[in-house]
């Protein structure tokens, strides 16, 4: 597939003299990709380039730039008529968004978008999800039965060869080769493909059996050799986790802590103290009341010694609210330290900047995003800070549960090429993230009183 967009491309830029830009996830990758493909392919062709650099291929007015998405320059200097986005599940998504935007203007305004999937509900999976999914179908010779091919159905694993998932006789490369295009959905204005190995009829049931043999994991076959999302269990969170941190003893609710995630029509607020968390709810705007005067009604009532609140999505409200609370209510950004030393640091504990310290540099907070939620589970797996004062079959506890188990861990690959684990998400995860907030809260008062 990266060949056939490197062809397009080349062809278009000589014929058509359009504007194209090619990401790769990694600018490592671009200088891997462009002198063993690119370079090659526009050589045999014959195609002789006015500009010609590793990172831009030129003729005349038109132009291909190729990036890497772990860079945050040049992206909105850059027009472009095409996009190919190549390894989308590997690349940083919100780059690909600011390389989207440089086609505004363009009666073209293509996008090619390849990758191999990884989890459900994310990357190419999800632009699948929203395609025409298309399928090579074919007929079967003995019985007529149309299909595609499906791990499960169409593998015979004593015999070792691929059978028709009706009558279950032999399926040979010739039945397969046979086969067309056809697409699940075909109104839908995104046209998908889904190509696993098993239509490559150069590979073998047999060979694909001792893929799955010599796999180190599942993952990597249903992704690369099936080309399916695939989740492995072990890199989410699990439900165990919470259920074994109840607790029926009653909290007094003295002391307490406020953990608070903003959204732009709710606030979700976790409250608890160091005997347990005792408080999950969702405020709302109401009559007469906005959501941001239900959360002082509550930080009034339970006497809140500290309040984390999410400045990330609407920064000049939630200083607002901080200034109802001098001191009481700090505002959190996931940022790593730089030094790799401290998970969480307080602006009124030590310098962010060179300048004088005013009110918003003193109630800011500064949290590692990664390494907040592997202390948090830590926490969680010891039994240790994090009780909460909830029954097993509480609504609020299953609420909380449904958000936690949308963390996930996987791997990324980071503007040098290097590989590392980082966790993400795969939808809603309010009340997890108020949680987090909740630690950091409790952490300040802890803190404070030692």
């Amino acid at each position: 597939m990266s060949t056939y967009a490197i062809l397009t491309e080349a062809h278009d830029l000589k014929y058509l003299g359009i504007n194209q830009i090619h990401t790769l996830p990694s600018d490592k990758d671009v200088w891997e990709f462009v002198p063993t493909k690119v370079d090659k392919i526009i050589r045999v062709n014959g195609i002789v380039l006015d500009k010609n650099s590793t990172e831009i291929k030129g003729i005349g007015k038109g132009f291909i730039y190729y990036k890497g998405t772990f860079t945050e320059r040049a992206a909105i200097i850059i027009s472009s008529d095409r996009n190919v986005y190549d390894e989308v599940d590997k690349s940083k998504s919100a780059v690909i968004r600011d390389y989207s935007s440089r086609m505004s203007f363009s009666k073209i305004g293509a996008k090619i978008s390849l990758s191999t999937p990884t989890i459900p509900d994310f990357g190419i999976a999800a632009l699948f999800k929203k395609s025409d999914q298309k399928y090579w179908r074919f007929n079967c010779p003995h019985c007529g039965c149309c299909q595609h091919m499906e791990w499960e159905k169409n593998v015979d694993f004593d015999f070792k060869k691929y059978i028709c998932r009706k009558c279950h006789l032999e399926l040979t490369p010739e039945t397969i080769r046979s086969g067309r295009w056809e697409a699940k959905y075909p109104g839908r204005n995104i046209s998908g493909y889904w190509i696993p190995q098993m239509i490559a009829t150069y590979r073998t049931a047999k060979d694909l059996i001792k893929e799955l043999e010599d796999a180190e994991d599942e993952q990597y076959f249903y992704n690369f050799i099936l080309g399916l999302e695939y989740l492995n269990p072990e890199s989410q969170i699990s439900a165990g986790l919470i259920l074994k941190n109840l607790i029926a003893e009653k909290n007094d609710e003295k002391d307490c802590v406020i953990g608070v995630d903003v959204q732009l029509r709710e606030l979700y607020v976790i409250v608890g103290n160091e005997k347990g968390i005792f408080g999950i709810a969702k405020l709302e705007d109401g009559p007469g009341k906005d959501k941001w005067d239900r959360l002082a009604e509550l930080v009034e009532v339970y006497e809140g010694r500290y309040v984390v609140i999410d400045a990330h999505y609407d920064t000049n409200s939630v200083l607002k609210f901080a200034k109802r609370f001098p001191y009481k209510v700090y505002m959190n950004w996931y940022k790593e330290d730089p030094k790799k030393i401290a998970i969480i640091r307080f602006g009124d504990e030590g310098k962010f900047t060179d300048k004088p310290k005013e009110f918003e540099e003193e109630i800011k907070v500064l949290t590692d995003r990664n390494r907040i939620i592997d202390a948090l589970i830590d926490d969680l797996r010891k039994g240790k800070k994090i009780k909460f004062n909830f029954q097993r079959g509480d609504m609020r506890i299953d609420e909380l549960i449904s958000h936690v188990k949308k963390i996930y861990s996987r791997t990324v690959t980071d503007k040098v090429g290097e590989e590392h684990r980082e966790w993400a998400s795969l939808g809603q995860d309010d009340f997890f993230h108020a949680l987090i907030y909740f630690k950091i809260a409790l952490e300040k008062k802890l803190r404070y009183e030692e």
